[in-house]
Formats: structure tokens, sequence, C-alpha cells
């Protein structure tokens, strides 16, 4: 998954629960790719080792404690972006880095210089299974800053009208 997918379907799960911090959610949404993509290449060589530490239940437990610890509504949205940032990307199919290190160390990936990985990424947009959710979490977000600005709301509705 990309950008527009972790935020907007995060946001959009979000919904239903009027106390948590959006923003927190967001961040939490795209937290294990800033911690994990970066990190991948510092210590393996290569952004195809993105899916590392902060894509691990560890990870999350650990933002769970300090959420029921510090009693924060912040880290719980913060811990809830984690959860959805790994149900997105079907982190179940990854049972070695999902469980790290119950199950051995992480699955060394082939390297891949910066930008071909950019340009698989791209590719990926090609699978369905990446498109729609893309397209889905763009049209929420989409609709989440309309909802929340009139100017933009009747700004789209205009071009909408012609």
């Amino acid at each position: 998954m990309l950008l527009f997918a972790h935020v907007g379907l995060a946001l959009l799960f979000a919904r239903p629960f009027k106390r948590a911090d959006l923003t927190f959610l967001a961040i939490g949404s795209m937290l294990p790719d800033i911690i994990d993509k970066p990190l991948g290449t510092i210590l393996f060589g290569t952004p195809g080792m993105g899916r590392i530490f902060a894509h691990t239940l560890l990870f999350l437990f650990v933002i769970a404690a300090l959420a029921v610890f510090l009693r924060d509504m912040r880290i719980a949205s913060l811990c809830g972006g984690v959860f959805i940032h790994l149900a997105l990307d079907s982190m179940w199919n990854s049972p070695v880095t999902l469980l790290w290190p119950l199950l051995g160390p992480f699955p060394i990936a082939h390297y891949v210089s910066p930008l071909g990985y950019l340009e698989m990424l791209m590719l990926g947009l090609r699978n369905p299974g990446i498109l729609i959710p893309e397209c889905l979490g763009l049209a929420y977000l989409v609709y989440f800053v309309a909802e929340r600005n009139p100017w933009v709301y009747a700004r789209i509705k205009s071009i909408l009208a012609h």
C-alpha cells in the first residue's frame, strides 16, 4: 500500500471513534513505513528491507502498552493507525516479520536501488489489490477535506455540476 490507502482508509475506519485524535491516527497509519524504509536501507543496504521492526506485533504492543500506561488518547490513536497499517499491508502473510523475534530473523530481501524501489511501487499500481485501496483512500481524503472545508466542498460541487 501507498500513502493514500494508509492515511485515507485509516481515517475512514476511525470515523465511528469520535474521541480518536485524527492527526496521530494519520501519523500512525504511516509510522511503520516512516521508520522501516530508511532503517532497512541503513541497516541492510536496500529499501527492499522496508518491513522490519515497526511492522511487527511487538512494535504494536509496545505502543499499545504506552497508551494504556499513560492513558493518552493520542498514543492510542497512533496505535490504531499502526494497527490499520499492518492490516492494510496484509502482514499476516509475512509471519516471520509479524511475529518477530519468535520465528527468527527478518527475511532478507534482494538488493533494490532506491530508484528501482520507486519503480516497483509505481508498477504495483497495476495490481487491483493495491490500486483499488489507493483510489478508495484518495476518494475518502478528498471527501474528508471537503467535509471540513465548506469552500472546498462548494468548489468540488460546482466542478461536478458542469
